[in-house]
C-alpha cells in the first residue's frame, strides 16, 4: 500500500506547487477594484465590486465622502478588447454623504475601462474585470472522492460477485482516494491561492511630472485647473500604465507654503499619463503640490512641484491653525531618527475606513522637501486581506495611532484624516522634533 501511494502523493504535491500567476497587479480576482475621485465638486470613491462569473450583472457603488451640491454622475464600463459597453447613472444628493450603488452588466474578462462623468468633467479609469477560478486543490479533492465512491460500489460488487481479487484492488484504490482527498485538504494552506500576486521585478524606470496650473496664475477666490502630465523617464511617451494604489490611481496633496492651506484630493484622467483636479484659489501666495502614484513595474513613487496664487502675502499669520481634538505624541517630545506614536482620540467609535485604512497621517516638513504619508497602524492588518475593508461597515475608532519617524530636526505639518458617517474629518497638527542629543 506504502509503494502504491508514494507516487500519488508526490504528484499531488508538485500539482499544488504549480502556482497561477497574477491575473492583474497588486489585485486578485476576489478583490473589489476602488478609485477615488474628485470630480464634480465632490469626493468620491468608486467601487467595482468582484464579479463570480460572467456575463452578469456588475455592481458598482459610488460613496460620497464629500458630495457638495451634489448631482448625477453618470457610469459607464467598456470592454477594451470587443467594445461591448453598458451605463448606469446616479443621482447624488448635495449635503448628504454615503453609497449610492448602481447595476451595469459585464460581458466577459479581461481589460475594461469605467467612465465616470460628473459636473462637466469625465475620467476614464482602466481596470482588469476578473473571475475566480476553483482551486486546483479542490478539484483534486472532488475528483478524488469521485474515484473512492466509484471504487468503493465496484468493490462492494465485485465482492457479492465473489470476485475476491478485484474486490481487493478496487478496495486499494478507494484507499488510494480517500488518503489522496484528506492529504489535499489538510496541506492546502500551505500553497500560494491560485492568482495570488508574484513577486514582481520592478524593470519599468521612474515618471517624470509636469505640473501646470491653468491660468497659469490663478485670481484669488476663483477656480483654476491643477494638472499632473507623467512622462517616462527613458522614452518620453506618456507614463500610462499607473495601478491601483490605496483606492487610486494617483493621490494629491497640496498646501500652501505656511500649510494654512491643505487638500488631499484624487485627480481624475483625462487622457493618458495626465491627471486633473479643479480647486480653488483660497490663499495667495506659492502652493506645493505632491502627487503618490504606483507605476506598474516600477513601484511607489512620490513626485513634486509648485505653483503660485498672485495677492498680498500675510506673513504674520499663524502655520496650520489647531482647533478641535489634538493628537498625542509619546514621546511628548519628538527626536528625529527615533519612533514615535501618535494618537488621536476622535470620540467617535464607529469610524469608516478611507482609501482602506481607518486613518491617514500627512506631514510634510516645514520647508516643503519631505512629504510622509503614514497609515494607522491597527488597521494596516486587515489591508493585507484580499478584500479591502468596505466602506459601509463602521469598525474603527474611537483611537487612532500612528507610529513613523521624522528623518530630520525641525518643525512638521501634520495632518490625520479620517472618515465619520462616510465624511472626511481633517485635525491639523504642528510638531517640533528636537535632534539626537539636543537634550530636549
Amino acid at each position: 500500500m506504502i509503494n502504491r501511494l508514494t507516487p500519488v502523493l508526490l504528484a499531488l504535491v508538485a500539482l499544488l506547487a504549480w502556482a497561477s500567476p497574477a491575473a492583474a497587479h497588486g489585485r486578485d480576482a476576489e478583490a473589489d477594484a476602488r478609485f477615488a475621485q474628485t470630480i464634480g465638486g465632490m469626493e468620491l470613491t468608486v467601487v467595482v465590486r468582484a464579479s463570480i462569473r460572467v456575463p452578469a450583472p456588475l455592481q458598482v457603488d459610488v460613496v460620497a465622502h464629500d458630495p457638495g451640491k451634489g448631482g448625477q454622475v453618470e457610469l459607464a464600463v467598456r470592454s477594451v478588447e470587443n467594445g461591448g459597453s453598458s451605463t448606469a447613472s446616479v443621482r447624488v444628493v448635495g449635503g448628504r454623504p454615503g453609497m449610492y450603488p448602481a447595476i451595469l452588466r459585464a460581458g466577459d474578462v479581461g481589460p475594461h475601462e469605467l467612465e465616470v462623468r460628473a459636473g462637466g468633467e469625465r475620467s476614464v479609469l482602466p481596470f482588469d474585470l476578473l473571475v475566480p477560478s476553483t482551486p486546483r486543490w479542490e478539484i483534486v479533492v472532488y475528483a478524488a472522492f469521485a474515484c473512492g465512491a466509484v471504487a468503493l460500489l465496484g468493490a462492494l460488487a465485485s465482492a457479492a460477485l465473489r470476485r475476491r481479487g478485484v474486490a481487493v484492488g478496487l478496495a486499494g484504490t478507494f484507499a488510494v482516494a480517500i488518503v489522496v482527498a484528506f492529504t489535499t485538504g489538510a496541506i492546502s494552506p500551505w500553497f500560494a491561492p491560485e492568482g495570488a500576486p508574484a513577486p514582481e521585478t520592478l524593470t519599468r524606470p521612474n515618471a517624470q511630472p509636469l505640473v501646470e496650473v491653468a491660468p497659469e496664475r490663478p485670481a484669488l477666490r476663483s477656480a483654476y485647473r491643477l494638472r499632473v502630465t507623467l512622462f517616462d523617464g527613458s522614452t518620453g511617451a506618456p507614463a500610462d500604465d499607473l495601478a491601483e494604489h490605496h483606492a487610486a490611481l494617483t493621490h494629491l496633496v497640496v498646501t500652501s507654503d505656511d500649510g494654512r492651506f491643505f487638500r488631499h484630493v484624487h485627480p481624475i484622467r483625462t487622457a493618458p499619463g495626465v491627471y486633473e483636479v479643479r480647486l480653488r484659489a483660497e490663499q495667495p501666495g506659492r502652493h506645493l503640490v505632491y502627487a503618490e502614484f504606483e507605476r506598474a513595474g516600477a513601484g511607489g513613487q512620490l513626485v513634486s512641484g509648485a505653483f503660485t496664487v498672485p495677492g498680498p502675502d500675510h506673513g504674520d499669520r499663524e502655520e496650520v491653525p489647531v482647533t478641535g481634538a489634538r493628537p498625542v505624541a509619546e514621546p511628548a517630545r519628538p527626536v528625529a531618527g527615533r519612533p514615535i506614536r501618535l494618537t488621536l482620540d476622535t470620540g467617535a467609535t464607529a469610524l469608516r475606513p478611507w482609501l482602506g485604512m481607518a486613518g491617514h497621517l500627512i506631514l510634510r516638513s516645514h520647508d516643503g522637501g519631505y512629504l510622509g504619508h503614514v497609515h494607522e497602524a491597527r488597521s494596516m492588518a486587515d489591508a493585507t486581506a484580499a478584500r479591502m475593508p468596505d466602506e459601509s461597515v463602521a469598525r474603527y475608532g474611537p483611537r487612532l495611532e500612528f507610529v513613523f519617524s521624522f528623518p530630520r530636526p525641525g518643525r512638521y505639518l501634520v495632518w490625520i484624516q479620517y472618515a465619520e458617517d462616510y465624511r472626511i474629518v481633517t485635525v491639523p497638527h504642528v510638531i517640533e522634533v528636537a535632534e539626537e542629543g539636543s537634550g530636549r
